[in-house]
């Protein structure tokens, strides 16, 4: 914990550990709804800028997060069926282009059965799921998730399980990937450097 208090960037601790957290990248847990503009922003602008300069050391995890709109809670149920069927990552992309620019109604059946089919998952299984309340579940550990982490807003980011981004800017959350990426490898430069010389 010693070495954390010093990590740069505008953070706050949220557990008094990491959690999920690896040795060689960042977790990234980002919490959205998918209703909500600055989400959208995010997820099409900044979440691709840190993958690029990251690559594998950096992992993201999106997670529906309904909380600004109430009518946002189908899109979030839909995403979740979707992540069951391993097409978690499509559905999050396709939600945010059908609604944001395409105009669809992804808080409606319609729109969802549109957006199914895009990213290849039978509309009628999708809607049938949802008739029967699937990804409810899902959704409300998701919601409990996200409150424990005190996330009042949206977009909300969680790195290694236990630090919140307070500024969202592209600048903060490089500082705070940056200076946890270089406590990582702190141990193993440690291990180097007190490792006993070889014998001749």
């Amino acid at each position: 914990m010693d070495k954390y208090l010093s990590l740069p960037g505008s953070y706050v601790f949220v557990r008094r550990e990491p959690e999920g957290a690896n040795a060689k990248r960042v977790l990234l847990t980002m919490f959205e709804d998918f209703l909500c503009p600055a989400c959208y922003q995010a997820s099409t602008t900044l979440v691709p800028q840190l993958q690029a300069k990251y690559g594998e050391r950096l992992e993201i995890r999106f997670v529906g997060y309904p909380l600004v709109h109430e009518e946002s809670r189908l899109p979030a149920r839909a995403h979740a069926i979707a992540q069951e069927m391993g097409l978690g990552e499509q559905m999050q992309k396709a939600l945010f282009t059908a609604h944001f620019e395409e105009q669809l109604d992804t808080a409606s059946e319609g729109g969802l059965a549109k957006v199914a089919h895009s990213v290849g998952l039978d509309p009628e299984v999708l809607l049938s799921r949802l008739d029967k309340g699937d990804g409810n579940t899902e959704v409300d550990k998701n919601l409990a998730l996200g409150q424990s982490y005190h996330i009042d807003a949206v977009p909300g980011m969680i790195f290694d399980g236990w630090i919140m981004a307070k500024d969202l800017s592209q600048e903060n959350l490089e500082t705070i990937i940056n200076g946890l990426l270089e406590r990582k490898t702190e141990p193993a430069k440690k291990a180097q450097k007190t490792g006993s010389p070889e014998k001749r």
